[in-house]
C-alpha cells in the first residue's frame, strides 16, 4: 500500500512539484529575510558596542582683555573680540538632561605635590632641566671668590665696582659690545634646593627700571641706589661679606644641565625679579588671539631683595618672603593631575590619537571604587624615571586659569599660591598602571586645537579617588575639561533640543555653546545600517506571514488531494496508522525538498540583497546628513559588518517551513481518518 500510494505521487507530477515550488519560494524568502533580520540586529548592536558619539563643547562670547563679556559692542572701550572662554559656574544641567546624553564628564585639574621628585621637562636640546624657574635664595659675594670669577676674562667685559662695593645692573650693549659681569655666589640657603648657585660663576641683572620710575615702594630698602649712582637708577648696590634674600627667575633655561655628584642642576643665568606668588592672574584675551594666561603685581608684594639683617626687623615682609620660599618649593616638585571618570572620553583618545603603548587602561571598576591608581605620559615616565607599577606619594592643591594648550609647551602649569604651607585638599599613594602617548593630530576640525591636545605632563586619575575634592559646581567649563556621550545616531535631536532651549546661537551678553561631535565614522554607516534594519524588518514581517498562511493553505489543499487516497487504502483494508504514515510521508517528502532547497537558495541570496539594499542607502544619505555642519573630521574606525547567511539561521527557516506544512498536514488528515472510508469517496454525481 506504501508503495502504490508513493507511485501515485509521482502519477500527478505537476501537483508535486507546484506543490514543491510554493515551498521553495516560501522558505527562500523567509530564510532570506530572517538572515538579513538577523544581520541588521547583529550590525547595529555591533556599531552601539563599538562606535561611540561624543560631543565637545565650547562657550563663546564678545569679550573685553579680562574675559568679561560685552554686552554691547558698539560701546565697548576694549573689545577683545569673540573667543572660546573658560566659564566658572556654568549651568550644565539643561545640556546633561537633554534625551539623547548618556552621560557626561566634567574632568578636574589641580596640582599634586610629590615631595620626592622635582618636576622636569625637556629644554631644545632634549635635556632634562626643571620646570619651575623661581627661588628665594640667601648669599654672600666673597671678595676672595669673586676673584676666581673676576679672572674670566671672556665675561667680565667691564668693572662695576665702586669703593669694594659691587653694583649689579642689566645687561647692556654699548658700541656694539656686549656689557656683563659674572659672580661666584656663597649661597646660605635656597629654598626650593634644585639649582647649584656655590661658588659658581653666574650672569645675574635685575629689573628695576619701571619699579623705579613708575612704581613706588611700599617700603625703604637700603638697596636703592643713592645720588651717587643716579646715572644707573636700574641697578642695585650689594656689600662684601653681607648676606642678602633675594626673589629670582628665569632659572631654568636651555643652559641648564644636570650635576650628577651634586644632584642640582647647572645655570649660568638668573634674575632678580618680581616674586610669582604675590602676582595676580587672569585669562588673558584680544583680537586675533587665543585664550591665554596674564598677570599683573600688586604693590602689597615685598622688594626683590633685601639685606637679611635690614629684612629681620620688618617681620611681616619676612613673612612674607618665607611663604613665598614655601610656594616655590611646592611649585618645584608639582605635577599637573586631572581627574576623569572615563579616560575614553578624552578628545586625543577618541579620535585614536592617544594610545597605551605599556601597561593598561583605568577599568570601570576602579573608576567605580574610586581606586588610587594612575596614568602617566611616556614622556613624563622618562623623564621622571618612573615605571608602570610605581607608587607616587601625592598632595593636592588647588589651582586657577587653566589653559590646556599654553604658551609653555603643551603642558599643565600648577601653580601653588596659598600662604598656608600646608594648604592640601586631599593626599593619597598613586599605583601608575598605565602609560599613554599621543599622536600629532591630523585632518581639520571645528574645535580649537586647546579642546582636543593633550598636554605631555597630564596624569590622569580617576575622580572618585579624591574624597575631599571640591564641589562640581566650582569647576571651569571648557573644550578641554568637559565630554557629553551621546546615543550613536542621535546628534541632529540633540543640536535641536539645544536650539529650542536657546543655548545654541550667537547673542550680545551671552554665552553662545558650540558643539561639536566626534562619531568616529558611525554616521557614515549609518544610513546602510537604518535602511538594512528597516527594510529587513519589514520583509521579515511580510516573508513570515506568507509561510503561515501559505503553508497552512497548502497542506490543507495538499489533504484534500489525499482524501479519496485515505478512503481507498482503507477500504482494501488498509488500518488507519498505514493509511496516515503513507500519506504524511509523501508529505514529507514535499516538504523536505521545498523547505531544504528554499533554504538553500535563501541562504545563497542573502549577502548579494544586503548588499543592494546598503547600496542604495549609500547613495541617497541627504536624510542623514542634516548635521553634517557639526560634525568634526574623526578618526574612522573599520568594522566587520555581518552580510551573509548564518548556517544555524537557515536551518532554523527550513524546519520552520517544514514543520509548518507537516503540521497543517497532520491536522488535516488526522480529521479525515476520524471519518468511515466511504465518506472520503466521491459520491456519485461528483
Amino acid at each position: 500500500m506504501l508503495s502504490m500510494h508513493l507511485k501515485q505521487l509521482f502519477r500527478k507530477p505537476m501537483r508535486t512539484v507546484l506543490c514543491i515550488l510554493v515551498l521553495i519560494l516560501l522558505t527562500a524568502f523567509f530564510c532570506t529575510s530572517l538572515n538579513l533580520y538577523m544581520d541588521s540586529r547583529h550590525n547595529l548592536q555591533l556599531a552601539n558596542d563599538t562606535y561611540t558619539t561624543i560631543a565637545i563643547m565650547e562657550l563663546y562670547a564678545d569679550v573685553d582683555s579680562r574675559g568679561n563679556i560685552i554686552s554691547d559692542v558698539t560701546k565697548a572701550e576694549d573689545y577683545a573680540g569673540y573667543h572660546a572662554l573658560t566659564v566658572y559656574g556654568y549651568d550644565l544641567e539643561p545640556i546633561i538632561t537633554a534625551p539623547s546624553v548618556k552621560k557626561y564628564d566634567l574632568r578636574a585639574r589641580y596640582g599634586a605635590f610629590n615631595e620626592d621628585n622635582i618636576a622636569v621637562r625637556y629644554n631644545d636640546k632634549k635635556q632634562a632641566i626643571p620646570i619651575c624657574s623661581e627661588d628665594i635664595i640667601r648669599f654672600k659675594i666673597v671678595p676672595e671668590h669673586q676673584k676666581e670669577a673676576e679672572a674670566d676674562k671672556e665675561w667680565n667685559d667691564v668693572e662695576f665696582v665702586d669703593d669694594g662695593r659691587y653694583r649689579i645692573g642689566a645687561e647692556s650693549w654699548e658700541d656694539g659690545k656686549f656689557f656683563s659681569r659674572t659672580y661666584n655666589l656663597d649661597i646660605v640657603e635656597s629654598a626650593i634646593n634644585v639649582y647649584e648657585y656655590e661658588k659658581r660663576p653666574i650672569n645675574f641683572y635685575v629689573q628695576l627700571g619701571r619699579i623705579y620710575m613708575d612704581e613706588p615702594l611700599t617700603d625703604t630698602n637700603s638697596l636703592m641706589p643713592s645720588a651717587d649712582y643716579a646715572d644707573k637708577p636700574d641697578c642695585i648696590i650689594l656689600e662684601p661679606n653681607t648676606e642678602y634674600i633675594a626673589s629670582i627667575t628665569h632659572l631654568s633655561d636651555s643652559n641648564s644641565t644636570f650635576n650628577a655628584a651634586s644632584g642640582l642642576y647647572k645655570i649660568q643665568i638668573f634674575t632678580i625679579a618680581r616674586d610669582e606668588l604675590f602676582r595676580n592672574e587672569y585669562y588673558y584675551y584680544s583680537i586675533g588671539r587665543t585664550e591665554d594666561v596674564d598677570w599683573n603685581y600688586p604693590y602689597e608684594q615685598p622688594f626683590w631683595i633685601y639685606e637679611y639683617d635690614e629684612l629681620k626687623s620688618k617681620p611681616e615682609i619676612l613673612k612674607k618672603y618665607k611663604q613665598i620660599a614655601r610656594a616655590y618649593y611646592i611649585n618645584s616638585r608639582s605635577f599637573g593631575v586631572m581627574t576623569t571618570n572615563d579616560l575614553t572620553g578624552i578628545p586625543a583618545f577618541h579620535l585614536g590619537n592617544m594610545f597605551i603603548p605599556e601597561g593598561r587602561m583605568i577599568t570601570e571598576e576602579e573608576y567605580a571604587s574610586g581606586a588610587k591608581v594612575c596614568m602617566i605620559s611616556t614622556d613624563l615616565a622618562k623623564l621622571q624615571g618612573w615605571n608602570v607599577g610605581d607608587k607616587i606619594d601625592f598632595s593636592f592643591y588647588e589651582y586657577n586659569n587653566f589653559v590646556n594648550a599654553t604658551i609653555w609647551g603643551s603642558r599643565l602649569s600648577p601653580r601653588y599660591t596659598y600662604t598656608d604651607p600646608d594648604h592640601f585638599f586631599d593626599n593619597g599613594e598613586y599605583e601608575i598602571v598605565g602609560t599613554y602617548n599621543v599622536r600629532p593630530l591630523t585632518g581639520t576640525s571645528a574645535v580649537s586645537a586647546s579642546a582636543v591636545s593633550v598636554p605631555w605632563n597630564t596624569i590622569y586619575i580617576p575622580e572618585k579617588s579624591l574624597e575631599n575634592a571640591p564641589a562640581e559646581e566650582d569647576r571651569p567649563v571648557t573644550g578641554a575639561l568637559l565630554t557629553i556621550w551621546l546615543e550613536n545616531g542621535k546628534i541632529e535631536p540633540f543640536i535641536e533640543r539645544m536650539n529650542e532651549l536657546g543655548i545654541t546661537g550667537a547673542k550680545q551678553g551671552d554665552y553662545e555653546a558650540r558643539f561639536t561631535f566626534y562619531d568616529q565614522g558611525y554616521s557614515r554607516i549609518q544610513p546602510s545600517l537604518e535602511a538594512l534594519s528597516g527594510t529587513a524588518e519589514l520583509l521579515l514581517i511580510l516573508s513570515s506571514s506568507l509561510l503561515v498562511i501559505a503553508a497552512l493553505l497548502l497542506a490543507f489543499f495538499y489533504a484534500q488531494s489525499q482524501k479519496q487516497s485515505i478512503g481507498t487504502m482503507r477500504l482494501l483494508g488498509c488500518s488507519k496508522a498505514r493509511a496516515f504514515a503513507a500519506v504524511m510521508l509523501s508529505a514529507l517528502i514535499i516538504a523536505v525538498t521545498g523547505a531544504l532547497i528554499g533554504a538553500t537558495i535563501g541562504h545563497a541570496l542573502t549577502a548579494s540583497v544586503g548588499e543592494s539594499i546598503m547600496a542604495n542607502a549609500n547613495q541617497t544619505p541627504e536624510e542623514f546628513l542634516a548635521f553634517s555642519a557639526y560634525l568634526a573630521e574623526s578618526t574612522q574606525i573599520n568594522v566587520e559588518f555581518a552580510l551573509g547567511a548564518d548556517t544555524r539561521v537557515s536551518l532554523l527557516t527550513c524546519l520552520a517551513a517544514l514543520g509548518l506544512f507537516i503540521a497543517g498536514t497532520l491536522v488535516f488528515v488526522l480529521r479525515y481518518l476520524g471519518k468511515g472510508p466511504r465518506e472520503l469517496l466521491p459520491r456519485a454525481g461528483e
